[in-house]
């Protein structure tokens, strides 16, 4: 399904107005400024999205994602084509000679017609040994005279099955290709579930960097009207006689200020925005681009330190599920199954054989086919056959890398393990801070808040200043970006933990 026709299956919805923010519903995140581009005062189309719908649009738009599900794909298959090793196989064959010789013996002999055909099924076995069973017949007619039968039929009936006893022998031997394969396939569905989490925790960062850049734009858009309001009271007590032109510059500065701060907010949002697009949506569709995301999913409204697991139960959880760890454990099995093969091959090798063949000759071709199917005539056989390397140079060495490498797998999931539990040990330890961040932040909120009422009121009877009613806003916008931010960056955290979990997208 394209992108565009996704647009359409979710909630689509112009902006609204401005309102008042209310605890269920955040207006601020459908507030979203015209696109880049498009006509002013023209009401853009916004596309409703939570954090759940953006994670799901990712997994079936982005092309990593789908470039990630086909090499799995392919792995899949190839493993499978693997075992094709095992079928079986049929083989005919057919010749036909006539032979007009010049004389040579009184008996005769040199004039002869040969007609032969044969054919054969084998089948490889997983226990490393083969079975083949065939039927070859030779029709032949010549002007010899010591020919019994002339014409006559040779027919012969064979059934071999060979065993190696020690070299080569049984499953893990000849199913190598296919378990080295499988453990491929399953590696590569490591890989794309490391790629899927990946998406998840970009396209979850970018969601939260959307919503937080447009919180901070209401915050700024704050910042201008209570600028404009200060504008006001200034130009009135100048009017009034007890004000100076001075303070009114100020204000008007400030105003100026704020609105500068504001255009550089709609930008992060435009920006985020598109940040945001890239990975939900594949493609250069004018539709896309020019929809508007307003995020449903809100900023967690509590940040608390619980919310942070104890480092050894998420790492816990973080060696069975990360993808690394996966990936390296079937590397050490892919290792040591290269090792014991390797093993297999230092030693001598021992055949076994047994056959089984009927023989039928008579000047009827049917009653030659007749006899040999019947076994008229067996032959039955048993053979073994030993041969040994002197020296065994290239077994032996290959034997000794295969450990190397096996001890180097071992000792890379190790590393790959110190690495997680510094990885989760930093996750936890930043939830624990920025729950200390929010909390700090709304604290300063309040503080900003308590100041800037007692400044204003000190202004009211002139023993401040405009400058500094001016600069006790500015705090208090810059404590309430600051809260919004560190909220951002707690559900930021938290994603950052189930990603080093590997839990991100599992459920």
């Amino acid at each position: 399904m394209h992108a565009h026709v996704l647009l359409v299956c979710l909630t689509v919805q112009s902006a609204p107005p401005s309102s008042a923010p209310s605890a269920q519903q955040a207006p601020a995140h459908e507030q979203v400024a015209p696109v880049d581009g498009a006509q002013a005062g023209a009401a853009q189309p916004a596309l409703a999205l939570t954090l759940e719908q953006a994670f799901e649009l990712a997994l079936t738009q982005n092309a990593e994602a789908a470039i990630a599900k086909l090499d799995s794909d392919a792995a899949f298959f190839t493993h499978r084509a693997s075992f094709g090793a095992f079928d079986w196989t049929f083989n005919a064959n057919g010749r036909y000679s006539d032979t007009d010789g010049e004389a040579q013996f009184t008996y005769g002999g040199e004039d002869s017609t040969v007609a032969s055909y044969g054919m054969s099924f084998v089948r490889p076995l997983t226990t490393g040994g083969n079975f083949r069973a065939s039927f070859d017949s030779v029709r032949t007619e010549t002007n010899s005279a010591f020919s019994a039968i002339n014409p006559a039929t040779r027919d012969v009936v064979s059934m071999t099955y060979t065993q190696p006893l020690m070299r080569g022998a049984w499953s893990t031997w000849a199913t190598q290709t296919q378990r080295q394969s499988e453990l491929s396939w399953r590696t590569q569905l490591e890989k794309e579930r490391a790629t899927r989490q990946q998406l998840l925790l970009d396209v979850g960062n970018a969601y939260w960097d959307l919503v937080a850049a447009i919180d901070d734009l209401e915050v700024k858009q704050g910042g201008v009207e209570l600028a404009r309001k200060q504008v006001d009271q200034e130009q009135k007590r100048l009017d009034a006689g007890v004000g100076t032109r001075l303070d009114v510059l100020q204000a008007q500065t400030q105003v100026a200020t704020r609105e500068q701060e504001r255009i550089t907010a709609h930008t992060r949002v435009r920006t985020a925005s598109d940040s945001l697009k890239r990975l939900i949506f594949t493609g250069r569709s004018e539709e896309i681009w020019n929809t508007d995301i307003a995020p449903r999913t809100q900023l967690p409204k509590e940040a608390q330190r619980s919310d942070a697991p104890a480092w050894s139960d998420a790492l816990s959880i973080a060696i069975e599920m990360r993808s690394d760890l996966r990936q390296q454990r079937l590397q050490i099995d892919l290792a040591a199954l290269d090792h014991e093969l390797r093993e297999n091959e230092k030693g001598p090798q021992l055949d076994l054989e047994l056959g089984a063949n009927g023989e039928a000759f008579d000047g009827s071709a049917s009653s030659a086919l007749e006899d040999s199917l019947s076994y008229d005539n067996p032959t039955f056989s048993a053979a073994l056959n030993y041969s040994i390397p002197l020296g065994n140079t290239g077994a032996r060495n290959k034997l000794k890398s295969s450990w190397a490498a096996l001890r180097a797998a071992r000792l890379r999931y190790d590393s790959l393990e110190t690495g997680a539990v510094r990885e989760i040990r930093e996750s936890v330890r930043q939830i624990a801070y920025q729950a200390d961040a929010v909390a700090a932040a709304r604290q300063s909120i309040e503080l900003a808040r308590e100041q800037l009422k007692a400044e204003e009121a000190r202004r009211a009877v002139d023993i401040t200043t405009t400058f500094q009613v001016l600069q006790f806003q500015q705090d208090l916008l810059a404590a309430l970006s600051s809260e919004r931010a560190a909220r951002s960056a707690f559900a930021k955290a938290k994603l950052a933990l189930e990603r080093a979990q590997g839990t991100l997208g599992d459920r």
